[in-house]
């Protein structure tokens, strides 16, 4: 069974708060799982949040070669403020 819509965006405020911590930006494989991630949720898909929230955990020399799998190839590479922004509205969105 998925996890809950709101265990899932505290999981995402984590990976967004290490990487705000480690002073980076995300990847192009943790950008765009996140982003999914997000838009999963926003669209009633935890199932398939839970998925992208794990790949954006992957390490890279873990990951397959190429793009991450169920993310849109001509997705645009996000910003840590844009995905930190992103989850904010997700918070403030009725679930």
């Amino acid at each position: 069974m998925p996890v809950s819509r709101r265990t899932l965006i505290e999981r995402i405020d984590r990976i967004i708060a290490a990487l705000e911590k480690g002073q980076r930006e995300p990847d192009s494989w943790e950008g765009r799982c996140l982003r999914q991630a997000l838009a999963d949720i926003a669209h009633g898909d935890v199932g398939h949040a839970e998925a992208m929230v794990g790949l954006a955990r992957t390490a890279p020399e873990l990951r397959p070669v190429g793009e991450p799998p169920g993310v849109p190839m001509d997705a645009d590479l996000p910003r840590l403020t844009e995905l930190r922004q992103e989850l904010q509205v997700m918070r403030q969105a009725p679930s």
